[in-house]
């Protein structure tokens, strides 16, 4: 059933309208003055709104800009008796639906108020499923059945319609900063910036101006006012990644702005208030940088009400393939259908991952470009240290410098051709490439 408001100053236009509109199926409530409107609107909710420009107390476009606000997603029909193009443009730049010009006919505003209805309930499913995407997205990076992560989503989706400060706790590569994101993509901060910084990166005078911005003429080579990343995060989430890496000094001002929401730029002589959330992330437990490193003690009971534990890929197994699974798809491109064999497989479950996800990643990754067009992961596509049990890490692709994808492929050709017994068609074979491809990489290797 469609729920209509209607409000106009003449009462026996209200009521024709109404018993023209119920007996179509309509629920129909009525008001006089735009208060009385707004009275109802802020009570329950209405599907189209009927608003007469000429109200006793307040103009019809001024009613539409407060329901509006009210419920934004609300259709409204605007009704005049002196209509101009004017005031039609006004209403519709503010965001009305459609006008009618008094007398209207009575069929004519059933119409199109089915017209509006239809409408908003087209927007309110796009709503709908643009927050279920948004949510699938969110999760869909933090794969896992495990028990740990099922817990961890338990615990992001508890602190995500809440400000409270998120302390994470996690060995580098397993996701501190996904699920920072993830808090932030399912709060109501979520439209609002989530911004990012990593206290390790950066020198004690670095690291105050990024966070806070300073005033031109503060120091030498202050040409121009700086923008500090926290008022850039204003009413959205700010990370702090490698929070004990922070001094104390800046850990004082830190604290300042979690208790007061308040900081003071470089060489400026008044305060700026910010509305940030803060999550923060470290790899080393805190209370050992308390004993260790001098953290601060009110800053570590701040933070301490609510952590994540993200625990290592070693001791969540279970993940291990159906990762593997997710990055094969990732990076086999869009025609392959990348697979691990039995060996591989065994091997990815009998390794420490030191590297964690992210070692996890770079690993597939690099068998995805090794295994060419064949479909199989072989043992031969996985680096050395997996194959002899070692913890060591492997440097990532994308992280490195120079022609590594092009060595760490030739290098993989040689020894292939090697195993082989120097057969070229066998390790063309074995590699799935063609023995062209071969003997260009060799002869490349060559020069």
């Amino acid at each position: 059933m469609i729920r209509v408001l209607l409000v106009d100053d003449e009462e026996e236009l209200v009521k024709a309208f109404k018993t023209k509109l119920k007996g179509d199926g309509m629920e129909v409530s009525t008001a006089h003055t735009a208060e009385g409107a707004m009275s109802l609107l802020r009570k329950r909710s209405f599907d189209v709104a009927v608003f007469d420009i000429r109200l006793p107390d307040e103009s019809g476009t001024d009613l539409l800009k407060m329901a509006k606000i009210a419920q934004p997603t609300m259709e409204a029909i605007m009704l005049t008796g002196h209509a101009s193009i004017e005031t039609a443009i006004q209403s519709m730049k503010l965001g009305a639906y459609d006008y009618l010009k008094k007398p209207c006919e009575l069929s004519e505003l059933s119409a199109l108020i089915q017209k509006g209805y239809e409408k908003k309930a087209l927007s309110d499913t796009n709503i709908i499923l643009k927050e279920h995407v948004r949510k699938l997205r969110s999760y869909e990076s933090l794969l896992g059945e495990s028990e740990q992560i099922r817990e961890i989503k338990r615990l992001i989706n508890l602190s995500a319609n809440s400000d409270i400060p998120v302390l994470i706790l996690g060995e580098t590569g397993t996701g501190k900063e996904l699920v920072a994101y993830t808090i932030h993509d399912l709060s109501p901060r979520r439209d609002k910036e989530f911004v990012v910084i990593n206290a390790s990166n950066l020198q004690d005078t670095m690291l105050e101006s990024e966070l806070f911005g300073y005033k031109k003429g503060a120091f030498t080579g202050a040409e121009k006012d700086k923008l500090g990343l926290l008022e850039i995060a204003d009413k959205g989430t700010f990370f702090i990644d490698e929070l004990a890496e922070m001094s104390p000094p800046i850990q004082a001002k830190l604290l300042r702005v979690l208790d007061k929401g308040f900081f003071r730029k470089l060489g400026d002589t008044k305060e700026t208030h910010v509305d940030v959330r803060f999550v923060c992330a470290t790899n080393v437990p805190l209370d050992n940088a308390l004993k260790e490193s001098g953290f601060r003690k009110d800053l570590f009971y701040r933070l301490n009400n609510f952590m994540i534990s993200i625990p290592p890929l070693r001791e969540r197994s279970d993940d291990i393939l159906l990762l593997a699974v997710h990055f094969l798809q990732k990076y086999g491109g869009r025609s392959a259908k990348k697979r691990l064999s039995r060996e591989a497989m065994d091997t990815f479950m009998a390794f420490s991952w030191p590297g964690n996800v992210r070692e996890l990643s770079n690993v597939v990754q690099r068998a995805c470009l090794l295994s060419g067009v064949r479909e199989e992961i072989y043992l031969s596509d996985l680096p050395g240290n997996l194959l002899n049990g070692s913890g060591e890490k492997i440097q990532s692709a994308e992280a490195s410098p120079g022609n590594l994808l092009e060595d760490l492929e030739r290098s993989h050709i040689e020894r292939m051709v090697k195993i082989a017994g120097g057969n070229i068609s066998k390790a063309a074979r074995l590699l799935g490439i063609s023995r062209r491809r071969i003997y260009a990489k060799l002869k490349g290797s060559s020069e």
